[in-house]
């Protein structure tokens, strides 16, 4: 049934891709209700690209965790329905165009992802368990506190309707309070600095049957979240105030994940560290606040997702096989698994951004458009992140696939199958870099929709107040 389902809805998602490539912003008006009460769902060019790469992720997932990654029985009763409970609130943050409903979304994202968290508690100490449960909690109280404040001062929780009025404000002490608090709110469930220490620790004790689509997709609701916010509602704190500091977070969360990952020695932990990293290359995108740089911080997202849960399905992979994911009691994976080790070369390469790779498209252009803009310690920050990126992912394979052949011997057959679905996120991860114009064609075009913000209001709104917005825009500008 879950097979069925997850098929269904990346045919869906391939349909609400096509619709949103020309441009048009498409409402849905749940019940009727006037936008200022009711739910809205609005698919736009950004939405759309993340629910397609969301479905992508969940199919293989999906596939991985029935070819054999599911180890225990209690995993494999509970796993289906709290999977797709998860996806679909994911999908629904890229949807909602209102800031309660999104704060819906997250609580049964989070309820979800703490079940499937917990069906391994052998895995997990009291004190890891109570610190990541309690550090979401206190995001989700956080939030709530935002709608609430949100409604309190503005009347409304809708996005559109939101960023006319926070526009229309003479005085910018609540809009850039509301601003900083939801960075917080976004910035923990994006892993940022100061906020990713809860990521390291829990990632690596996941299951590895569900850890690809952990680490693929939920920090990137995160992410998703505060373009959607600082381009939309908070443009203006992003033009004058708020860019420095949106910049210096990215270059903070880049230092802290890649020297975290070059201090471990064991997989699935490298892996956790660099997911924070290479966040930092999505908000760096966000704080250039430029056509360009939207669009190559959402190339970088395209790649970071496939390719990170490509690599986590290959380090599902050599657990299941070997049984350990510790550097050093591996070794010589690269000839007893050949297929394995050439997936994972490819794909740590690009994540290292070496040409031609997907990895490499994003990052080159972040770095020129920082250039461009005067942001030289930022770009020298990435520069350097690279160069460590790539240094510990050849740390794993010198010592798990290149290194000498432990004493451990693995079940060699029990992961055959699990190849499958890595080859097929390895294949999707070439066609990016394969087709990197059209895409990065299809990511300037969506900076451009996300700054510009009428089409979307006009969408929600009416034309009336698709004019006045840009009316605003403009005498801001002035």
């Amino acid at each position: 049934v879950s097979g069925v389902v997850t098929l269904l809805t990346v045919a869906f998602a391939g349909r609400l891709f096509f619709m949103a490539e020309s441009g048009e912003v498409s409402v849905l008006r749940v019940g009727g209700w006037p936008e200022s009460y009711g739910i809205v769902l609005v698919l736009d060019r950004l939405s759309a690209l993340m629910i397609l790469l969301a479905t992508l992720v969940q199919a293989t997932t999906l596939w991985f965790a029935c070819s054999g990654a599911l180890e225990e029985e209690e995993e494999r009763n509970f796993f289906h329905p709290l999977f797709l409970i998860l996806c679909g609130s994911v999908n629904w943050t890229f949807l909602t165009g209102d800031l309660f409903n999104l704060f819906v979304a997250f609580e049964i994202l989070l309820i979800s992802s703490y079940v499937l968290l917990f069906l391994r508690p052998d895995k997990f100490s009291f004190h890891e368990a109570i610190r990541f449960v309690a550090l979401n909690a206190l995001g989700g109280i956080l939030f709530l506190a935002c709608a609430g404040l949100t409604y309190g001062r503005y009347g409304t929780l809708n996005f559109a309707d939101l960023a006319l009025r926070v526009r229309l404000e003479a005085s910018s002490w609540d809009s850039a309070g509301l601003a900083i608090l939801l960075l917080a709110v976004f910035g923990l469930k994006a892993a940022l600095f100061p906020f990713f220490f809860w990521l390291p620790d829990a990632y690596p004790r996941i299951s590895p049957a569900i850890l690809p689509y952990f680490a693929g997709l939920l920090t990137k609701v995160g992410v998703y979240c505060l373009y959607r916010f600082f381009t939309l509602v908070f443009g203006d704190a992003l033009d004058s105030w708020l860019s420095p500091w949106i910049l210096s977070i990215a270059g903070g969360t880049m230092l802290v994940g890649v020297f975290g990952a070059l201090s471990r020695w064991t997989f699935r932990k490298i892996l956790s560290f660099h997911i924070i990293s290479q966040i930092g290359y999505m908000i760096f995108g966000l704080g250039l606040h430029s056509v360009l740089g939207l669009a190559c911080g959402i190339f970088y997202l395209v790649h970071h997702i496939l390719v990170k849960s490509t690599l986590f399905l290959i380090a599902g992979h050599v657990v299941s096989v070997n049984g350990r994911d510790d550097l050093k009691g591996l070794g010589g994976l690269a000839r007893s698994q050949p297929i394995a080790a050439s997936f994972f070369l490819l794909t740590a390469l690009s994540l290292a951004g070496i040409p031609p790779l997907s990895g490499f498209y994003g990052k080159f252009g972040l770095v020129l458009e920082g250039l461009s803009m005067g942001h030289i310690w930022v770009v020298a920050v990435s520069i350097v992140t690279s160069l460590l990126t790539l240094a510990s992912m050849l740390k794993i394979w010198n010592y798990a696939f290149w290194g000498k052949p432990s004493h451990i011997d693995g079940d060699q057959g029990r992961g055959s199958g699990t190849l499958f679905p890595i080859g097929t996120m390895v294949f999707l991860s070439l066609a990016v870099a394969v087709g990197s114009g059209p895409l990065m064609g299809f990511a300037e075009e969506t900076g451009r929709q996300l700054l510009d913000g009428r089409t979307y209001i006009e969408a929600v709104l009416g034309t009336e107040a698709g004019l006045h917005f840009e009316q605003l825009n403009k005498a801001k500008g002035q």
